[in-house]
């Protein structure tokens, strides 16, 4: 019962050294997955601004190529191109909403040939994280580059209205090209704008997360050391225990008889290198078998142990009292 006792107490005092560092453990796997899942994000809008941009680029060309040779296959290859910015836009106003429509927004960042696997982080990084001056100001550019797309959108239906009608004027045929090339003008700085802020995202969330996984990784040492001091402790006790044991006699506390021996060879060596004296002493209890059979093994333990305890208290601190085995007892008397 005291074995499982001290076990469980035992247990109790390891788990309390280990819980911390399990806690920092986890803390650590939920914060490198977390920055592993920012950066992602922010890694994805990346490749996805390459994709608006060259959607964008791609829809000015084809409305060019159109109303130069009026070929409607011009025009079906710019509704393709524009399609990849406009799922841009219609996936950043479900986001920026107050009430958004993630499937819709799924679908438009889809639709613009984003990865499937990318979009879950790309919404939460716009969504939970929006509100970040960088993320903020990258939307902001986002925005108004959505709006310029909606403006020539609007251009290219114009265009394609007119030369189906085919009783457009040249002047207004020339005039919707040059409101397509002032549009593209102004796209053009507003994609630069937004891929730095991309990389400003990138080297911000760099900067916070790198630091902080360092200190989650140093905070690791704390409880690791603990237990390495732990263990450390305890097995210098158990060896204590185990030396104890091994020299000492269990029932009474005194030596056993081996370390009784290598007492006593000792004193013999100490005798013939320098001359001194010592006593040895044999000693046993007569009758002491009555008293086992009287009173039973328990009582001839008590005896035997306050025997031990009335001759250790007759010595001196440089004497060495031994149980020799049963009810034998040596004394070495030194000097």
């Amino acid at each position: 019962m005291k074995d499982k006792l001290r076990f469980s107490i035992r247990g109790k005092r390891e788990l309390r050294l280990i819980l911390p560092f399990v806690a920092i453990l986890l803390a650590l796997v939920l914060l490198s997955d977390f920055s592993i899942d920012i950066l992602s994000a922010a890694r994805a809008y990346v490749g996805g601004e390459s994709l608006w941009s060259k959607g964008q680029k791609d829809a000015v060309i084809h409305l060019m190529r159109y109303a130069d040779g009026h070929r409607e296959e011009e025009f079906r290859a710019y509704e393709r191109a524009i399609a990849v910015p406009l799922g841009d836009r219609e996936a950043r106003l479900e986001l920026t909403s107050a009430q958004p429509d993630y499937v819709k927004a799924a679908a438009g960042l889809l639709a613009s040939g984003n990865h499937p696997g990318d979009i879950p982080g790309m919404i939460r990084l716009v969504r939970y994280f929006g509100r970040l001056p960088a993320i903020n100001r990258a939307v902001g550019i986002w925005a108004r580059g959505d709006n310029e797309v909606a403006t020539l959108n609007e251009v290219a239906q114009q265009l394609h209205a007119a030369m189906r009608d085919g009783k457009s004027r040249a002047g207004d045929v020339a005039l919707l090209l040059q409101r397509i090339q002032e549009t593209d003008a102004r796209v053009t700085p507003l994609e630069e704008a937004f891929s730095f802020s991309l990389g400003q995202i990138s080297r911000q969330l760099r900067d916070i997360l790198i630091p902080g996984i360092a200190i989650v990784s140093a905070l690791l040492l704390f409880p690791g050391v603990a237990i390495v001091l732990h263990d450390v402790r305890r097995e210098r006790r158990d060896t204590l225990h185990l030396t104890h044991q091994a020299s000492h006699d269990a029932l009474t506390g005194l030596l056993n008889r081996v370390e009784f021996e290598r007492c006593l060879s000792n004193a013999i060596d100490e005798v013939q290198r320098d001359g001194c004296t010592h006593a040895l002493m044999y000693l046993d209890l007569d009758e002491f078998k009555v008293v086992n059979d009287t009173c039973g093994h328990a009582g001839g333990d008590e005896l035997i142990r306050q025997i031990a305890a009335l001759m250790r208290a007759k010595l001196r601190q440089t004497d060495t009292l031994a149980r020799l085995g049963g009810d034998e007892f040596g004394v070495l008397l030194m000097h």
